[in-house]
C-alpha cells in the first residue's frame, strides 16, 4: 500500500469511540476501575471485569472526527508537509518531530507514540477486545487530568500519518522530476561526448596524413641540400663523385 492509499484509508476509516462505558464488578473481585484489572484476571485464570458498552455506540470516520477536534484537517497537514521539501527535490535532514511541527500538527496531551508504548507494555496474549477495554478505562482515568481521549489520540495519529505520507510523496515526486531532468542532461552530454570523440579521431587521422606528407616533402627538400653538400656516404649523390 503506497502513501496515497494509506491517506485515503485513514480519511475513510470508521472508528467507534463511545464517550463513556459502564462497568460491572466481576465475580473475581477485581476492581474494574483498575486499568490492568482485565490483564490481572486473565493471568490468574479468572473472568475479567468486562465493561458493558452502549448498544448503539456512535461511529465516525476519521475525517469526521478531525472536524470535531481542534487542529488542521488532513488536507491542510498534507499541504504544509509538501512545502517542507526543497525545490531541488532533495529531502531535508529532518526528524519526525520536525516534520510534524513544520506540517502544523498540534501537540497532543497524550500522543500516538505514547499510546503505542502503552500497548506494547501489555502482554501480547491478551485479546484485542480486553486490551481495548483496558485502554478505555485508563484513558477514562487520565482524560480528566490531562485532556486525553480516544478522539485526541486518533486525531494525533491521523495528522502525523498525513504529514509523513505527504512529505514522502512530495520527496518522491521531486526526485522523479529531478531524475528525469538529469537523465535528459546526461543523454545530451553523451551526444556531446560522442561528437568530441569523433572529432578527436578525425584530428588524429589528419595528424597521421599530415605527418606522412611532411615526411615526404622534407625528404625531397633534403635531396636538394645533399646535392650541393655532396656529403660522402650521407648523400645519395655521393656515388657520382665530386665536382
Amino acid at each position: 500500500m503506497d502513501f496515497r492509499e494509506k491517506l485515503r484509508k485513514v480519511a475513510s476509516l470508521v472508528v467507534e469511540l463511545p464517550p463513556e462505558t459502564v462497568t460491572h464488578q466481576a465475580a473475581s473481585g477485581h476492581d474494574p476501575s483498575d486499568p490492568y484489572a482485565a490483564i490481572d484476571a486473565q493471568l490468574a485464570g479468572e473472568p475479567p471485569p468486562l465493561p458493558t458498552r452502549p448498544k448503539s455506540a456512535p461511529s465516525r470516520t476519521v475525517e469526521q472526527l478531525l472536524e470535531q477536534t481542534s487542529g488542521p484537517s488532513l488536507s491542510a497537514v498534507e499541504q504544509a508537509a509538501s512545502a517542507i521539501v526543497t525545490s531541488t527535490g532533495e529531502p531535508q535532514n529532518l526528524s519526525f518531530t520536525e516534520i510534524y511541527q513544520q506540517a502544523g500538527v498540534p501537540a497532543a496531551p497524550f500522543t500516538a507514540e505514547q499510546m503505542l508504548d502503552m500497548l506494547s507494555s501489555m502482554p501480547p496474549s491478551v485479546p484485542l477486545e480486553i486490551r481495548r477495554q483496558t485502554i478505555g478505562v485508563t484513558l477514562g482515568a487520565m482524560g480528566k487530568a490531562i485532556g486525553a481521549t480516544p478522539d485526541t489520540i486518533v486525531a494525533d495519529a491521523s495528522r502525523k500519518l498525513a504529514a509523513l505520507a505527504s512529505y514522502a510523496d512530495t520527496v518522491a515526486a521531486h526526485t522523479a522530476a529531478f531524475t528525469t531532468s538529469a537523465e535528459q542532461e546526461i543523454a545530451e552530454l553523451q551526444l556531446e561526448i560522442d561528437r568530441k570523440r569523433r572529432a578527436i579521431e578525425t584530428a588524429r587521422q589528419n595528424q597521421v596524413e599530415v605527418t606522412q606528407l611532411c615526411h615526404g616533402e622534407t625528404d625531397r627538400l633534403d635531396d636538394v641540400l645533399e646535392f650541393f653538400s655532396l656529403d660522402v656516404g650521407a648523400s645519395k649523390h655521393a656515388a657520382s663523385g665530386t665536382v
